[in-house]
């Protein structure tokens, strides 16, 4: 079997479902070229995770200094045109702090060609290796929450992992140690499934790549 019979994606049908579903637009801010998988008829990827871990967002809790997104920032030097996190807002006051959602049923393993994106059996985590990353975008079209970044000069792919081999020795992701109110935090996704989803503010539907985080909305 070719390799290109391997991919359930073809470039083809991920820039069809990017050019014909245009943008979204999370809480009024953050423009995303969204595959909506389902409708295009694409074969979704099948979590066999033992286990799946993922970031809960109080909105309540949140105090909008920003700490996820700079610590995430000094730590592994991203440019602020090509974030692993965001802060978003938007004129009404709403607020979601935001990365990588090491979805359940990652599109963008699902659509890349050379296999720069594993996802770990342990925890869930999808991990990116830039190394092996082509540049061809078709992740950035895949994922409906915009997480992957195509460095401009470095012509590869990266995104949050997570904090990775912090959490494999024992500590923390830094997002989540440095907020000061704990509105973000980290779990399993069976108990934190429990108290939400990221069903939220404009977001796409969390069915398309079962995202591992909850998004908990600011009561009014």
């Amino acid at each position: 079997m070719s390799q290109n019979k391997r991919i359930t994606l073809s470039r083809r049908t991920v820039i069809k479902g990017g050019v014909l579903l245009g943008t979204a637009v999370a809480i009024g801010l953050m423009p995303m070229k969204t595959l909506m998988a389902e409708e295009n008829g694409a074969k979704k990827v099948v979590s066999s995770t033992k286990k799946q871990i993922g970031f809960s967002y109080d909105e309540g809790k949140c105090i909008k200094c920003e700490a996820c997104v700079k610590i995430c920032q000094v730590t592994y030097k991203w440019k602020r045109d090509e974030p692993w996190r965001k802060f978003l807002k938007n004129k009404n006051g709403d607020a979601l702090s935001i990365s990588c959602n090491h979805c359940a049923d990652p599109a963008c393993l699902e659509v890349c060609p050379v296999k720069a994106y594993t996802k770990r059996e342990s925890d869930g985590i999808v991990i990116q290796d830039s190394s092996k990353c082509v540049g061809c975008g078709y992740c950035l079209y895949a994922c409906p929450y915009h997480a992957p970044q195509l460095g401009k000069e470095s012509g590869a792919v990266s995104k949050c992992h997570f904090c990775y081999e912090l959490q494999d020795s024992g500590s923390e992701p830094k997002c989540v140690g440095a907020c000061p109110t704990q509105a973000l935090t980290m779990g399993d996704m069976n108990e934190l499934s429990k108290k939400g989803n990221l069903d939220y503010k404009g977001l796409p539907n969390p069915k398309i790549t079962n995202p591992s985080m909850i998004a908990i909305p600011k009561q009014k």
